[in-house]
């Protein structure tokens, strides 16, 4: 136990002790290597003046001053200290600065003063030195630094990081003001806005900055300058885009598009465009496919536009939106310049520089991709001029010089020229594709085959020529009216194809203003001087008429009639009766004359096949008689031997016969005379006709000979039948026969 009689007795020790232990402790501050101490005086010093709230040395206060690492020793009750970390900013870091005291910033001033001061670390210095309060000028670069937090406020915060895609745009808060009429501020040296004091020393302007910061990484003030990062322009491949200028000279009056400016770098160069003379507005200059770090702040760009494409089979038709005027009323297009010289209308400032003029160009161009800046020029894509084969192509320039005519005197209905001067060309172009442009020469197709033109209601050409033609309507001397079908066929040569252009404007206009009238009224003239009849049998001679007439005509107009040919004719019903009766004899006469000629014919063919076989068969008899002479002589030799052997076979032959003979003789004699006393009495009882009757019946049974149905006997209506029973029998030649044979043996009998 703590014996408090004892420490009674020795208090006048021990409070002594404790108080010099206190005193010692509060007046030594041990700092560590890592911090920093701030001393606040509380007692005995000078008043602080100016407003200020970090005192001075001798005032009262927190002080300016500040303790480093180490032992310090402090007057105990009278200074207050108080230990912070150091301020730590690593490599991608700043740190942005505002003062909490000093000196006030001028009305007209955002950041205040740079003045010397040890990046901060010195705050006696930067007060002693007129260092006003608020927002600093300097940073404080990466790296440890003692900084009294009392007397400054530190924003640490990432340093300004351009990726490579990216630019960033730059606003100052600070500076001059921009002189009127101008919108960017003038470029001044400042290390890329990394040294504000710089900036403002210069002449900086406070506004948005012609620079812009590419990629990196930049320790910039952002109190003093605004960053803004935005994706850098990207230009596709296959595009173009366009550029205005939002600073600058003006673009002298008559102009759309400002001059070009050489040295900017495609615009990346803002200061090198103004410092040159860069006028604000549309550039004649564009960007070709790429990446470009532009300020648009300065530059407003346009959306990518895609190049001028042109197919094989076309062209491209310009017109340009600047330069020159075009001298001249008469002059509808520009005076034409080489291509070479503009690329193509590619570089306008070339074209400009070489006078072109604006309006409609002569040249065109070809297959390709073109990037063409279409605030200079307009591009329209067409087709190329096809002349197809069995045509040419006859062409009427607008533009060239006045040329000499070379038609000649006698034609008085146009000017022909020599190519390339103003006028209808007197060369044609043949089968092909042609670049022509078709706002400045025309090109009038023209066949060059036969063409064939129907007057005929329903029936035309695939040319469509003869769309409008239509059966010609006659009427005849005897008062008849008919339809006549008619075809022409004419050619037009490629040399001659430039007159009739000239003569009547297009191969239609021949036709109704020439064919149409001479060949309708040709037919209906002719037809009133001929009977119908005699219009239809004369085709062919008024055919011919018509050819050579028409002929005629044409040749007046450089056509060549090639053929004239009457189709159907279409006269009234009963004349084409007596047509069609008439050549119905003719063809008849025509076919008997034909069948005389054949039977005479097949006569000589008769009597001369009968000759061949005749002797034919001569040649074989006078064959056959040596054969059968030479066989009877054998057989005489043969008969001779044989007639001596026959003989004596004869002679007893002879001897049975005669005896055989004679007993069959007298016995026929005696049958045929008992047959023909039975067939006397029967003829005697039932009459010859009855008899023959009776014996026709046993005949036919006997032969089997039918009677019914393929013989019909019919009554003759005397009812005894008998008569027309003969009659019918007697009628075929079978049963004449047979009663014949049986008369004749009647009679034998």
């Amino acid at each position: 136990m703590i014996d408090f009689a004892l420490l009674i007795a020795y208090s006048w020790i021990a409070v002594p002790l404790v108080v010099a232990a206190v005193l010692i402790a509060k007046s030594v501050l041990n700092v560590k290597a890592d911090e920093l101490a701030t001393i606040e005086r509380r007692y005995i010093g000078k008043t602080m003046k100016d407003g200020r709230t970090v005192a001075l040395p001798g005032e009262i206060g927190i002080q300016a001053r500040i303790l480093g690492p180490g032992l310090h020793f402090l007057v105990p009750f009278f200074q207050v200290a108080k230990k912070f970390k150091f301020l730590v900013i690593r490599d991608d870091e700043i740190g942005l600065v505002q003062a909490v005291s000093g000196a006030p910033i001028p009305s007209d001033e955002f950041m205040a003063k740079d003045v010397p001061c040890d990046t901060f670390q010195d705050g006696v210095a930067f007060l002693k030195n007129g260092g006003q309060k608020g927002p600093q000028i300097k940073m404080i670069p990466p790296g440890e630094h003692r900084i009294n937090p009392h007397l400054f406020k530190v924003e640490i915060v990432q340093a300004t990081t351009v990726m490579e895609n990216e630019i960033a745009i730059v606003e100052a808060i600070a500076g001059k003001p921009i002189p009127a009429g101008k919108i960017m501020a003038e470029t001044v040296e400042c290390d890329l806005f990394q040294d504000g004091a710089a900036f403002l020393k210069n002449g900086g302007q406070k506004g948005p900055q012609v620079q812009v910061l590419t990629p990196g990484m930049y320790r910039i003030n952002t109190y003093m300058f605004r960053i803004t990062r935005q994706p850098a322009i990207v230009v596709p491949g296959g595009h173009v885009r366009m550029v205005t200028a939002m600073d600058g000279t003006q673009i002298p009056d008559g102009r759309l598009l400002a001059d070009k400016i050489e040295g900017h770098k495609n615009f990346e160069k803002g200061d090198v465009f103004l410092a040159n003379g860069g006028q604000k507005g549309r550039q004649i200059q564009h960007l070709m496919p790429g990446t470009y770090r532009i300020n648009t702040r300065l530059f407003e760009v346009s959306e990518a536009n895609p190049w001028v494409e042109v197919p094989p089979d076309g062209i491209g038709i310009v017109t340009i939106l600047e330069g020159n005027p075009i001298i001249g009323q008469d002059n509808i297009a520009a005076d034409e310049i080489d291509l070479k010289t503009h690329k193509n209308f590619q570089d306008p400032d070339a074209f400009i520089k070489a006078g072109g003029q604006k309006g409609l160009q002569i040249p065109v161009l070809r297959a390709g991709a073109y990037a063409v800046n279409p605030w200079f020029a307009q591009v329209r894509i067409e087709k190329m001029i096809r002349v197809e084969v069995g045509f040419c192509g006859v062409v009427n320039s607008f533009i060239g010089d006045d040329g000499v005519d070379v038609a000649g005197s006698e034609f008085k209905h146009g000017k022909i020229v020599k190519k390339g001067q103003k006028g209808i060309w007197e060369t044609t172009l043949d089968p092909g594709l042609y670049p022509v442009n078709k706002n400045l020469q025309d090109i009038l197709m023209v066949p060059t085959t036969n063409i064939v033109l129907n007057w005929k209601d329903e029936t035309h050409e695939d040319h469509g020529l003869d769309q409008k033609l239509k059966t010609i309507k006659v009427r005849s001397k005897d008062g008849f009216t008919f339809n006549l079908e008619v075809s022409q066929v004419i050619n037009i040569s490629n040399t001659a194809a430039p007159k009739v252009i000239a003569r009547f404007g297009t191969v239609e206009n021949l036709i109704s203003q020439v064919l149409e009238p001479t060949i309708g009224n040709y037919f209906r003239n002719s037809a009133q001087t001929s009977e119908a009849l005699s219009f239809v049998e004369g085709r062919s001679e008024r055919q011919m008429e018509a050819r050579a007439h028409i002929e005629r005509i044409l040749n007046q107009y450089d056509i060549e009639c090639v053929d004239t040919l009457i189709g159907d004719i279409n006269p009234p019903m009963e004349l084409m009766k007596i047509l069609a009766d008439r050549k119905v004899a003719e063809q008849q006469q025509e076919m008997y004359l034909m069948q005389k000629a054949s039977e005479e014919k097949r006569q000589d063919f008769v009597k001369a096949q009968t000759a061949a076989t005749k002797e034919e068969e001569l040649t074989a008899a006078r064959y056959n008689k040596e054969i059968a002479t030479q066989v009877a002589d054998a057989k005489v030799e043969t008969a001779k031997g044989e007639r001596e052997s026959a003989k004596i076979t004869a002679d007893g032959e002879a001897y049975v016969l005669t005896t055989v003979g004679a007993a069959k003789a007298d016995n026929i004699d005696k049958v045929g005379t008992a047959e023909a006393g039975v067939i006397q009495k029967k003829t005697d009882a039932m009459g010859r006709e009855q008899f023959a009757i009776v014996q026709v019946a046993e005949h036919l049974a006997k032969n089997q000979v039918k009677i019914v149905p393929e013989i019909l006997i019919q009554g003759s209506g005397d009812g005894a039948g008998n008569g027309s029973l003969v009659e019918a029998l007697i009628g075929t030649e079978l049963l004449k026969g047979r009663l014949n044979a049986v008369a004749e043996k009647t009679d034998k009998a």
